[in-house]
C-alpha cells in the first residue's frame, strides 16, 4: 500500500470519529428500515450485540463506533451511502464526508461485508455528487457578485472598515420607546433591553438573534455598510453561512406582481448560472438549511408598502408560489417562511413601528466622532497636495459647526466634497479663509455649483448659466419626492439633461432588473439628501408651486411613530432645505434661477412665506420634544436670530424624551439658544446620546438649567459631563434624576460643580447613591454660595446620612430646611443671600424627618443636634412610630430646642399615654401655646408655640379630637390641666366620655379661670347630660352659652365669658341655651325648664329643628311665662302636630312680652281649615315679621282662605306658599293680592318644578310693585283674568316677568291690551313663552313710554340669524320711541323713550318726520351672517342720532363689511362700532378701515378677535389717525400680523395722541414694537384705559421683565389712568417696582388687574401700600401670584380705605390663614363689594371670612372654592346668607362640604330670593344625597358646568 493511500485511510477514520456526535443527531431521525440497511454490512456477532441495545442513540453510538474501527475501505463505503440515503444532512457536513470518502468502490464480500451496490442505486449515487458542485458554482457566482457591487459603490468614497462603525443595539425589550423616561425600571426590565450595548456593525452577523433591524437616519451608512457586509462575507469573514443574499427594497418598489422565493432569489439577486438544475439544487439547499442563509434588505425606509405581520400563512408555504411582496418578508421575519435563517434589514428610525415586533435585536447606527471625522478627512485627501490636505482638514477640525455637521458620515463625505470646491478654487497658496458655508444648504449649494463647474459655461454667475438644466433637475427630484421614489428610469431623463448630468456627476446610474426580469438602466442622485435639496430649490423657484401646496409640503417631522400610523413618505430634510433657501444667504443663487420680471420680489415673497410658516410653529406651544429639534433645525437654517428669540420667548425649556439625539441635534439647540440670548433650560429623558453630543453644550450660551433623566446616564456619562459644567457660566440649576449615577459618578460631578458658584438647585434624586455618595454632594454645600435647594431622594442612603445633614445645618447658616420622606425624599432648601446678610434673627430654620420611626436614643441624638442650630421654625416629625419613651425624650428636651412655631407628629402612632406626654407639653413648656391632638385616621399631632410673645397675653389651647378618650382617662388630663391656668380653649369632641365625663370635665371648671371655650360635642352625652349642663349654666358665673344638638350626642359646646370683661361689661344676665335637632320628650322638657327657670340672665332659648310633643309644648308654655330675661324663643323648622302648632302660635301671641314672631309652619299637612283657624289666630299678632307655609295641602281653597285674611295681617317681611300643590286658579288668587294688599311689593309664582308661591311686603316703600309667572301655562279664562288684575294695579306696576309660559293665542289679544295700559311700567320681561313673530311686533307696535323710560326683553329660540334681523327692522318701523334695541343670542332687548325734538343734520321735513331717535342698534352672538345685514339698510339711513352700533361675535364676512362701509356715510352721529370676531378672513378689517374714512364722527372702535394682515394694519392706522374724534381702541385677541405688521401697527397708534383707551390683550409684539408701543404710549396724555393682558412679546431679558419693563416705564406722567390691565405678562418684582411709581400720581385710578403674574410678598406689600392713594379704586384683581401673610396683613389695613372698592379677587395665592384673617377683617368695612374670589388661598378655616360677608351687603358674586373648607364654613354661611339680600351666586366647588352642610345651604336659600346659584361640584356629597338635595332646592348645582 502507498503511504498517500495509509493517509487517506487514516483521515476517513479520524474524519468520521470527530463528526460521531453531529452524525449520532442525523441519523437519529432516520427511521428503523434505514438503519437495517448498516446492519446487515456488520458482521452477525456484531449486529446481534448491537441490537439487544435498548436505547435507539445507543444502537446508532454502536454502530458508528464500528465502523469507525473497521477497514478504512468499509468506512468510506460506509460514508458514501449514509451521504447518499440520509435527508436534511447540513451541506458543509456533507461535502466533507464525499471528500475522504472518495468514489464508490466494488468490495467483494466476505464473510463479514456485502457490496455497497446491493444498497445504494447507481442512479442516486451519480446525482448526489452534481449537487453539492452546483450549490459551491452558485455560491462563488455569489461571492463574485457581491465583490463587483462593492467596488461600484465604493467609487469615490473612502473605505469603509465595519470594526469602525458602531452600533447601539438593544435586545427585544419590555419597556416601549414611548414610556415615561422617569419611571422607575425594574430588574426584568433592566435585564431585557433597558441598558443598551454598543458593537460594531460585522458583529451583527456574529450574533445569536436572528432577526435584527438596524436603524440609521440618512446618510448615516445603512446601504455602503450592507455591501461592505457582502464584501466581508465573499472573503470568507462568516463562515457560519454558506449564502448570503442583498436585497434593496428601492429595486423591489419595481415589482408590482407578488412573487415567489424562487423569483426572488433568482430574478431580482443572482440568476444561477448553471440553469434550472443549479437553481433546484440551490433552492432546495436553501429550504433545507435555512440556518446556513442570511438574508439582507436595505432600506425599508424606501418601500412603498407597509409590512404587517397577519399571523399564519394562508396555506403550506411554496418557494414557487407567488405571495406578495410584503407578506413573503413579514414570512420572512416572522419564521413563516425558511425558519432558522438570519435576517437583517435596514431602515430609518421612524418606520421602526412596523418591524419592531418581529425582531430579536434593534441596533442603532452611531454617527462619526472627532477622531472618525478626522480620519475620514485626511483619506478624502490624501491624493492631494500636502499643503490643500493640512489646511482644509484643519479649518474643518476647527469650524464647529461644519465639524458638528460631519458626525453625519453622508454629510461627512459632502462637507469633504464642499471644501474641496471652495479651497481649490480659492488655490492651495491663499492666505486668506474662504467663506465657509454655515447651513446645511449652504454646503449642498457649494456642492451643485462645484458638480456645475464640471461642464462648460459661458455666462456668469454659474447657476445662471445652467438655469433650464438645473430647473429641470429640481423639478424631476420634487416628481421622485412626491411619489416616494429615489431611482428614475433611464426613459424618464430627458436625453439632453442626462448627457449633462452625467457630466457633472449630479446622477449616478444602477443596475435595474424589471418586473419581467430584463435589465435596464436607472438614475439616482449621489445621495437622497441631494435630490431632496434638488426639491426645495425647486419649491422655492418654481412659479408652479402655489402658497398653498409650499404650505402643505412644509410640515415638521417627528421622530414618534406609532404602528397606527400609515408609512410616510421618505422625505426627512427636505423642509430643512426649504428653511435653508429662505435665508438672506441663498438669496442670490434663487435670483438665478428664477426668470421674468419681478423675479426678485416674487423670490423674497417667497422667502417671506417659509418665514412667516416658521413663525407661526416658533410661537406655538403645544409642539412635542421631536418636532421642537426639527424647529431648532430648520431655524438654524435661516440663519434667523429672530425667530430663535421666539422660539425661547414662548417656551420656559426644550424637553426632549425618548429619542436619539446626535451632535448635530444639539448643535440646532445650541444655535437657538445662543441667538435668542435669553436665559433656556435643556431637559432631557430617556434620550440616547454619545458623549460627543455633550461636547457642544458650552456653545448654549445661556443655558439656565439642565436635567438629565434616565437610567442610560450612568458613571461615564457623569464623567464626561463633569468636563462640561465648569465651562456653562450660567447654569442655575442642574438635575441628574432617575438615572444610574453611583458614588464615583457622584464624586466626579461634585468636583465639578464647585467651580459653578452660580447654581442655585441641585437634584440627584432617583439614582444608586450611598451614604457616601451623598456626603459628597453634602460637602458642596459652603462652596456653592448661592445654593437654594439640594434634593437628594430615591437613594439608598441611611439614617445617618440625615445626621450628617443636621450637623451642615447647625454649621451653615444659609439652610433653611431639611425634608426627609424616609428614604423617598430627601431635600435641603436655603434662605437667599441677601435674607441672611439683611436680618439673621428672623431666620427660621424647618426640619421635617418624615416616616422615619425613631428610637428612644436616636431621638435624643436629633434633639441634641437640633439644639445647636440658631433658630428652628418648624419640626415635623410626623408619619413615625412614636413610642412613650420616644415622646418622654422629646418632652425632656423641649426647652433646649428653641422651637419658635411648631412640631408636627402627624399620621404618627401615638398610645393613650403618648398622648398624655403630649398634653404635659402645655404645663412643661411655657412657650406651648396650643396642642392639637387627633388620633382618627387621617392622625393629626402639633404643638404650637408662642416664641417672642409676652407672657402675659399668652392663651393656651388643647385639641384632643377622636382620641377614644373614657372617663378614666379624664383623671390624667385634668391633672395635667391643673397647672395650666392659661387654657382658653378646650375642645375634647369625637371620644366617648358620655355623662360621666361630662361631670368630671364640669368639675374641672373652677380650675380654669381663663377658659373661653369648651368643646364636647360627639361624646355618647345623653338628656341627663344636657339636664345637668342647664343646671350649670345656671350656677356657674362666667358660663355665657350652651349650644347642644341631637340631644346632647352630636354638638355641644360651652363658652364662657371672662371675670374681667364680666365685670367691666356687666354680662352676666346675658345667657343662652341652644338644643337644636333635638327630640325632647315631655319628661326631659320639664327638668329642663325647672332648672332654666332659675337662671336669672338667659336672654335666649333655642329649639329649632328638633320634635316636640303636644304635652312636651304645654309644659314650655307653662314656665315661659317664668322666664323674665328671656328675650328670644326659636322654634323654626320644630317638628309638632297641627294642634301643636297653632297652640304655640296662639300662646306667642297672647303674651305680652313677646315683640315680633318670625313664623315657619312648613311640612305640617295645614289644610284649608287649619289655615282658616291660624289666620283667625294671627290676625290677633300685632308683630309679625315673616309667615312659611310651604310644603303643605292648602290647595287652591285653602291659598284663596289665606289670602281674603291677607289684608288683615299685619306681616312685616314675606308670606311663603311654596308646593301648596296649586293650579292656574291658585296662581291667579296669590297675583291678586297685590291688588288686594297694599303693602305687597312683589308676587312670584311658578307652577313648575319649583312649585314657588312668595307674597313680598314692604312697610314703606313706594318703589312700584313686580309680578313674576313662570311656568302657568294659562288658558284663555286665566289669560283674561290675568289681564284684569294687571288692569287693576296698572298705576303701581313697575316689573313684569312672564317666563316659560304656554299661552293660548285666544287670550293673548286680552293680555296684550292690558300691557299697554300698564302706565307705571318700567321692565318687561317675558322669554320663552312660545310667542311668534306677529305677536311680538303686535305688542312692540301697541307699547308707549309712559315714563322716562321702558325696559323690554323678548326671548325666544326663533330670535337668531335673518330672523333676528328682520325682527329689529320690524320693531324699528313699527314704534319710533324705541331709543335702544338689543339682540344678544336669542333674546332682544328693547328700550322704549318718549320722543324728544330733535334737529336732523340735513334733509327736509319728509325726512324728519321719517327719522328715528334710536341711538343704539345691537345685534351680538346671534348666527348672523352678512348677507342677513341688508333689511336693515333701509331702517340705519333713517338713523340720523344713532351713535352704537355692534354686530360682535357674528360672521359678516366680506358681505358684511361692504354692507357698514355703505352705510357708514349715513350714519352721521355714530360714536362706536364694535364688531368682535372670531373670522379668519383678513378682508373684513381690511374692508371696514377704509371705509371708516367716511365716519368722522366715530369714537370708539372695537375690532377684536379679527385677522389683521400687514396691508391691514397699514390702512387700519392711517384710518384711525384720519379720524379726529377717536378715543378709544380694542384689538385683543388679534393676529395674521407679521414683526413688521405688528411695527407699523404700534407706530400708528403712538400717532394717535388723543386715545384714552387702548386693548392689545393677547397681541404678539416683538421687541421692536413693544419699544415702539412704549414711546407712543408716553405720549398719550389723555389715556385713561390700558389693556395689554397676555401680550406675547419676544424680548432680550428673563422672561417678565423685559415683557413690562419698557412698556410700564413710559407711563410716567400719565395723570388720567382710570383703568389698567397686565394680566399674564410675567410680570415679577421688578415690574411691580416699576408700575409703583406712577400709581401715586393715578388718584382716578378705578380699576388694577394684575392677576397670572409672579409677585411676589414683598412687592405686593408695597403695590397695597401704594394703592391707598387710590381712594377712587373701584376694581383689584391680584389673582394667580404669589401673595401671602405679609401682602394679606397690609390688605388688612388698606382694603377699608378703600371705600369704593367693588370687586376684590385674590384668587390662586397662598395666604393662608392667618392672611384670610387680616381679609376677613377688612370685609367689616367692605359694604360695597359686589365681588369677592378668594379661591385656592391655601387655607380651608373661611369660617371667619364666612361670617364677615354679613356686612357686604352689596355682594352679588362670591367664590370659596377649590380650598377644602368642611361643614363649619358652610352652616355659617347658611346663617349668613339671609343677610347678603343681592347675592346672585356663591361658589364653593372643590371643598370639604358633607350633605349636612348642603342641607344647611338648601335651608337658608329659602330666605334667599335673589340667590341663583350655589355651585357644590367636587365636594364629600355623595350622588344619591345630591339628587335628592338637588331636587328639593334647584339652585344647588352639583355639576362641573
Amino acid at each position: 500500500m502507498a503511504m498517500e493511500d495509509v493517509e487517506a485511510e487514516e483521515d476517513v477514520q479520524t474524519v468520521l470519529t470527530q463528526e460521531t456526535h453531529e452524525l449520532a443527531d442525523i441519523l437519529s431521525y432516520q427511521d428503523d428500515g434505514f438503519l437495517t440497511r448498516f446492519y446487515e454490512m456488520m458482521d452477525i456477532t456484531s449486529r446481534q450485540r448491537l441490537v439487544q441495545l435498548a436505547s435507539h442513540r445507543e444502537r446508532i453510538l454502536g454502530l458508528l463506533n464500528y465502523f469507525r474501527t473497521a477497514e478504512p475501505a468499509i468506512c468510506r463505503q460506509f460514508l458514501q451511502m449514509v451521504c447518499m440515503l440520509c435527508e436534511n444532512m447540513p451541506m458543509l457536513l456533507e461535502s466533507r464526508l464525499m471528500s475522504v470518502a472518495g468514489s464508490v468502490t466494488k468490495v467483494v464480500e466476505n464473510n463479514s461485508h456485502t457490496l455497497v451496490d446491493e444498497y445504494m442505486p447507481s442512479q442516486q449515487c451519480c446525482l448526489k455528487r452534481p449537487r453539492i458542485d452546483r450549490i459551491e458554482s452558485y455560491k462563488a457566482a455569489v461571492r463574485r457578485c457581491l465583490l463587483q457591487r462593492w467596488e461600484r459603490v465604493m467609487q469615490g468614497v473612502v473605505k469603509v472598515s465595519l470594526e469602525e462603525a458602531w452600533v447601539s443595539l438593544r435586545h427585544k425589550s419590555l419597556v416601549r420607546p414611548r414610556e415615561r423616561a422617569d419611571r422607575r425600571l425594574s430588574p426584568p426590565e433592566l435585564q431585557e433591553g433597558a441598558v443598551e450595548d454598543r458593537v460594531t456593525v460585522d458583529s451583527l452577523l456574529g450574533s445569536e438573534a436572528r432577526v435584527t433591524l438596524l436603524l440609521g437616519q440618512a446618510g448615516a451608512g445603512k446601504t455602503l455598510l450592507m455591501h461592505c457586509l457582502g464584501q466581508r462575507w465573499a472573503q470568507d469573514a462568516f463562515p457560519s453561512f454558506h449564502l448570503l443574499v442583498l436585497l434593496e427594497f428601492r429595486q423591489l418598489n419595481l415589482v408590482a406582481r407578488p412573487l415567489s422565493l424562487k423569483e426572488l432569489l433568482f430574478r431580482f439577486f443572482l440568476p444561477p448560472e448553471g440553469g434550472e438544475e443549479e437553481g433546484a439544487a440551490v433552492l432546495d439547499f436553501i429550504l433545507h438549511n435555512p440556518e446556513k442563509i442570511c438574508w439582507i434588505f436595505d432600506g425599508y425606509d424606501e418601500f412603498h408598502t407597509k409590512i404587517t405581520h397577519s399571523g399564519s400563512l394562508s396555506s403550506p408555504f411554496d418557494p414557487q408560489c407567488p405571495l406578495p411582496m410584503a407578506e413573503l418578508i413579514s414570512g420572512l421575519c416572522s419564521c413563516r417562511i425558511l425558519p432558522g435563517c438570519t435576517l437583517l434589514i435596514t431602515c430609518r428610525p421612524r418606520d421602526v413601528t412596523d418591524l419592531e415586533s418581529s425582531v430579536d435585536c434593534i441596533g442603532e447606527l452611531l454617527g462619526f466622532n472627532w477622531r472618525s471625522v478626522k480620519e475620514y478627512a485626511e483619506q478624502y485627501f490624501q491624493d492631494k497636495d500636502l499643503d490643500l490636505k493640512e489646511k482644509v482638514v484643519t479649518h474643518l477640525l476647527a469650524n464647529h459647526h461644519l465639524l458638528t455637521m460631519c458626525y453625519l458620515p453622508a454629510l461627512c463625505h459632502t462637507c469633504c466634497v464642499c471644501l474641496d470646491h471652495i479651497f481649490s478654487r480659492g488655490g492651495s497658496q491663499s492666505q486668506a479663509l474662504p467663506q465657509l458655508p454655515t447651513t446645511l444648504t449652504q454646503v449642498y449649494l457649494q456642492i451643485l455649483c462645484a458638480s456645475l463647474s464640471r461642464c462648460p459655461w459661458r455666462v456668469t454667475p454659474l447657476l445662471q448659466s445652467h438655469r433650464v438644466e438645473v430647473t429641470q433637475l429640481s423639478c424631476m427630484a420634487m416628481k421622485g419626492l412626491e411619489d416616494s421614489r429615489i431611482v428614475f428610469l433611464s426613459e424618464e431623463v430627458p436625453p439632453d439633461l442626462l448627457d449633462f448630468v452625467t457630466k457633472a456627476g449630479l446622477l449616478s446610474q444602477v443596475d435595474l432588473t424589471h418586473e419581467d426580469g430584463s435589465k435596464g438602466q436607472g438614475y439616482t442622485f449621489m445621495h437622497l439628501t441631494m435630490q431632496e435639496f434638488m426639491g426645495a430649490l425647486h419649491i422655492m423657484t418654481s412659479k408652479d408651486i402655489t402658497e398653498a401646496q409650499l404650505r402643505k409640503k412644509f410640515n415638521l417631522k417627528t421622530r414618534w411613530t406609532t404602528k397606527s400610523d400609515p408609512k410616510t413618505v421618505f422625505t426627512d430634510s427636505l423642509h430643512l432645505y426649504v428653511c435653508g433657501l429662505a435665508a438672506p444667504a441663498c438669496s442670490p443663487y434663487l435670483f438665478q434661477l428664477v426668470v421674468g420680471a419681478g423675479a426678485v420680489r416674487w423670490v423674497k415673497k417667497r422667502q417671506a412665506l417659509v418665514l412667516k410658516l416658521l413663525r407661526s410653529l416658533a410661537v406655538s406651544t403645544n409642539l412635542t420634544g421631536p418636532k421642537v429639534v426639527e424647529l431648532c433645525h430648520c431655524i438654524q437654517e435661516t440663519q434667523d436670530a429672530q425667530l430663535a428669540r421666539e422660539v425661547v420667548g414662548s417656551r420656559s425649556c426644550f424637553e426632549l424624551r425618548n429619542i436619539t439625539l446626535n451632535p448635530v441635534d444639539l448643535d440646532s439647540l445650541a444655535f437657538v439658544v445662543s441667538s435668542a440670548g435669553v436665559g433656556m433650560g435643556l431637559d432631557f429623558g430617556a434620550c440616547s446620546m454619545e458623549l460627543e453630543c455633550l461636547d457642544i453644550l458650552p456653545s448654549c450660551q445661556h443655558i439656565d438649567y439642565l436635567i438629565f433623566r434616565s437610567r442610560k446616564y450612568d458613571d461615564r456619562f457623569a464623567d464626561k459631563l463633569s468636563s462640561i459644567l465648569p465651562r456653562l457660566p450660567t447654569l442655575k440649576r442642574f438635575e441628574f434624576i432617575c438615572g444610574s449615577l453611583t458614588d464615583v459618578g457622584a464624586a466626579k460631578l461634585a468636583r465639578a460643580l464647585e467651580s459653578c458658584p452660580q447654581i442655585t438647585e441641585l437634584n440627584f434624586s432617583d439614582n444608586s447613591l450611598t451614604d457616601r455618595g451623598v456626603g459628597e454632594i453634602a460637602d458642596l454645600i459652603p462652596k456653592l454660595p448661592s445654593l437654594a435647594s439640594i434634593l437628594l431622594g430615591k437613594n439608598g442612603c441611611s439614617l445617618e446620612i440625615i445626621y450628617t445633614l443636621l450637623e451642615k445645618m447647625t454649621s451653615c447658616p444659609s439652610i433653611q430646611e431639611v425634608y426627609t420622606d424616609g428614604m423617598k425624599d430627601i431635600n435641603v432648601l436655603f434662605f437667599p443671600s441677601s435674607d441672611i446678610k439683611g436680618s439673621k434673627k428672623n431666620i427660621g430654620l424647618t426640619v421635617s424627618l418624615l416616616n422615619c420611626s425613631l428610637s428612644t436614643d436616636q431621638m435624643t441624638r436629633l434633639c441634641q443636634l437640633l439644639a445647636r442650630s440658631p433658630g428652628l421654625t418648624l419640626l415635623d416629625l410626623s408619619g413615625g412610630h412614636m413610642k412613650a419613651g420616644t415622646l418622654k425624650a422629646l418632652t425632656d428636651s423641649l426647652q433646649k430646642l428653641n422651637v419658635s412655631k411648631q412640631i408636627v407628629l402627624n399620621d404618627s402612632h401615638i398610645s393613650v399615654d403618648g398622648l398624655m406626654i403630649l398634653t404635659s407639653f402645655l404645663s412643661v413648656c411655657p412657650d406651648v401655646v396650643q396642642v392639637d391632638i387627633r388620633l382618627q385616621d387621617p392622625v393629626r399631632v402639633s404643638m404650637l408655640f408662642s416664641r417672642g410673645i409676652e407672657k402675659h397675653k399668652i392663651s393656651k389651647r388643647l385639641c384632643l379630637t377622636g382620641c377614644a378618650l373614657r372617663p378614666p382617662h379624664l383623671d390624667r388630663l385634668c391633672e395635667n390641666l391643673r397647672d395650666c391656668s392659661a387654657l382658653t380653649m378646650l375642645d375634647i369632641s369625637n371620644n366617648a366620655l358620655e355623662n360621666k365625663g361630662l361631670k368630671k370635665l364640669l368639675d374641672l371648671l373652677p380650675q380654669l379661670s381663663n377658659i373661653q371655650e369648651i368643646n364636647v360635642s360627639e361624646n355618647a352625652v345623653s338628656m341627663e347630660g344636657v339636664v345637668q349642663l342647664a343646671g350649670t349654666l345656671c350656677s356657674h358665673r362666667n358660663m355665657s352659652e350652651v349650644n347642644i344638638s341631637h340631644g346632647g350626642n352630636k354638638k355641644l359646646i360651652l363658652k364662657f365669658l371672662s371675670s374681667k370683661r364680666i365685670q367691666s361689661a356687666g354680662l352676666e344676665q346675658c345667657k343662652k341655651l341652644s338644643l337644636t335637632h333635638s327630640d325632647i320628650h315631655p319628661t326631659d322638657m320639664n327638668k329642663l325648664c325647672r332648672r332654666l327657670v332659675q337662671c336669672p340672665g338667659l336672654v335666649e332659648l333655642d329649639f329649632s329643628h328638633g320634635s316636640l310633643k303636644d304635652d312636651a309644648i304645654e309644659k314650655l308654655l307653662k314656665i315661659l311665662p317664668k322666664m323674665k330675661s328671656l328675650q328670644l324663643l326659636n322654634m323654626s323648622h320644630v317638628q309638632m302636630s297641627t294642634d301643636g302648632a297653632l297652640l304655640l302660635v296662639k300662646s306667642l301671641i297672647d303674651c305680652q312680652r313677646v315683640r315680633a314672631v318670625e313664623l315657619r309652619l312648613s311640612q305640617y299637612t295645614l289644610s284649608s281649615g287649619d289655615v282658616e283657624k291660624l289666620s283667625g289666630i294671627l290676625e290677633q299678632c300685632p308683630h309679625l315679621s315673616d309667615l312659611d307655609l310651604s310644603s303643605n295641602l292648602l290647595r287652591d281653597e285653602g291659598v284663596k282662605r289665606f289670602v281674603d285674611s291677607l289684608p288683615r295681617l299685619r306681616i312685616a317681611s314675606s308670606v311663603n306658599l311654596d308646593d301648596n300643590r296649586l293650579t292656574q286658579v291658585g296662581a291667579l288668587y296669590i297675583l291678586n293680592t297685590v291688588t288686594t294688599c297694599e303693602k305687597v311689593v312683589e308676587v312670584e309664582v311658578s307652577l313648575g318644578t319649583e312649585k314657588r308661591s312668595l307674597i313680598r311686603f314692604e312697610q314703606d316703600s313706594d318703589c312700584g310693585k313686580t309680578l313674576s309667572l313662570r311656568e302657568c301655562h294659562f288658558g284663555a279664562d286665566h289669560l283674561q283674568r290675568l289681564a284684569e288684575i294687571l288692569k287693576s294695579c296698572a298705576a303701581q306696576l313697575v316689573k313684569l316677568r312672564l317666563s316659560c309660559n304656554t299661552m293660548q293665542r285666544e287670550g293673548l289679544l286680552a293680555l296684550q291690551n292690558s300691557l299697554t295700559t300698564l302706565s307705571s311700567l318700567h321692565t318687561l320681561d317675558i322669554r320663552n313663552n312660545g310667542l311668534n313673530v306677529q305677536v311680538i311686533e303686535d305688542l312692540v307696535k301697541q307699547l308707549r313710554c309712559g315714563h322716562v323710560q321702558c325696559c323690554i326683553s323678548i326671548e325666544e329660540t326663533w330670535i337668531t340669524a335673518e330672523a333676528a334681523v328682520n325682527l329689529v327692522s320690524c320693531c324699528l318701523n313699527l314704534n319710533p320711541n324705541i331709543h335702544t334695541i338689543r339682540v344678544n343670542h336669542t333674546t332682544v332687548h328693547i328700550t322704549l323713550e318718549k320722543c324728544t325734538n330733535h334737529t336732523p343734520t340735513s334733509g327736509d321735513s319728509a325726512d324728519m318726520a321719517s327719522s328715528l331717535s334710536t341711538v343704539t342698534i345691537s345685534l351680538v352672538d346671534c348666527a348672523v351672517q352678512g348677507h342677513h345685514l341688508v333689511s336693515l339698510q333701509t331702517v340705519l339711513q333713517r338713523c340720523p342720532l344713532l351713535q352704537d352700533l355692534d354686530l360682535s361675535h357674528n360672521s359678516i364676512g366680506r358681505v358684511g363689511a361692504e354692507f357698514l362701509c355703505s352705510v357708514l356715510p349715513s350714519l352721521v352721529s355714530l360714536r362706536k362700532l364694535c364688531v368682535e370676531s372670531k373670522e379668519t378672513s383678513e378682508d373684513v378689517v381690511l374692508l371696514l378701515a377704509e371705509g371708516l374714512l367716511q365716519a368722522k364722527s366715530i369714537e370708539s372702535l372695537n375690532f377684536s378677535g379679527h385677522v389683521i394682515s400687514d396691508r391691514g394694519a397699514v390702512v387700519l392706522t392711517r384710518t384711525l389717525q384720519n379720524l379726529p374724534n377717536i378715543r378709544t381702541i380694542n384689538l385683543s385677541l388679534c393676529s395674521g400680523w407679521t414683526a413688521a405688521g405688528a411695527l407699523d401697527l404700534v407706530n400708528g397708534l403712538g400717532q394717535c395722541l388723543s386715545l384714552e383707551g387702548i386693548s392689545l390683550d393677547s397681541a404678539q409684539l416683538d421687541q421692536e414694537s413693544t419699544v415702539s408701543l412704549a414711546q407712543g404710549l408716553h405720549d398719550m396724555t389723555s389715556l385713561k384705559r390700558l389693556n395689554l393682558n397676555r401680550k406675547v412679546t419676544m424680548v432680550t431679558g428673563s422672561p417678565g421683565e423685559g415683557t413690562t419693563l419698557v412698556p410700564l416705564a413710559s407711563l410716567e406722567g400719565l395723570r388720567a389712568m382710570e383703568e389698567i390691565e397686565l394680566e399674564g405678562m410675567r410680570m415679577s418684582d421688578k415690574g411691580v417696582e416699576e408700575l409703583i411709581k406712577h400709581l401715586p400720581t393715578w388718584t382716578g385710578l378705578r380699576k388694577i388687574s394684575l392677576s397670572d403674574n409672579y409677585i411676589g410678598d414683598q412687592a405686593g406689600e408695597r403695590l397695597v401700600q401704594v394703592l391707598a392713594n387710590c381712594t377712587e379704586l373701584e376694581v383689584l384683581h391680584l389673582s394667580r401670584n404669589k401673595l401671602s401673610l405679609a401682602c394679606a396683613a397690609k390688605m388688612g389695613q388698606v382694603l377699608p380705605t378703600l371705600t369704593h372698592l367693588r370687586v376684590l379677587d385674590l384668587s390662586e395665592n397662598p395666604i393662608g390663614r392667618e392672611g384670610s384673617v387680616s381679609i376677613s377683617n377688612a370685609l367689616i368695612f367692605m359694604k360695597y363689594l359686589t365681588k369677592i374670589h378668594l379661591t385656592s388661598i391655601g387655607t380651608s378655616e373661611l369660617t371667619g371670612l364666612a361670617a364677615n360677608l354679613a356686612y357686604c351687603v352689596c355682594a352679588e358674586d362670591v367664590s370659596f372654592a377649590w380650598n377644602g373648607c368642611g361643614d363649619d364654613v358652610a352652616v355659617k354661611l347658611s346663617e349668613v346668607l339671609p343677610q347678603c339680600q343681592k347675592l346672585r351666586r356663591l361658589d364653593l366647588e372643590s371643598n370639604s362640604i358633607s350633605a349636612t352642610g348642603a342641607e344647611a345651604l338648601a335651608r337658608s336659600l329659602q330666605s334667599c330670593p335673589s340667590l341663583e346659584v350655589i355651585r357644590l361640584w367636587r365636594n364629600s356629597i355623595s350622588t344619591s344625597d345630591a339628587q335628592r338635595l338637588r331636587q328639593r332646592e334647584k339652585r344647588l348645582n352639583f355639576f362641573s358646568t
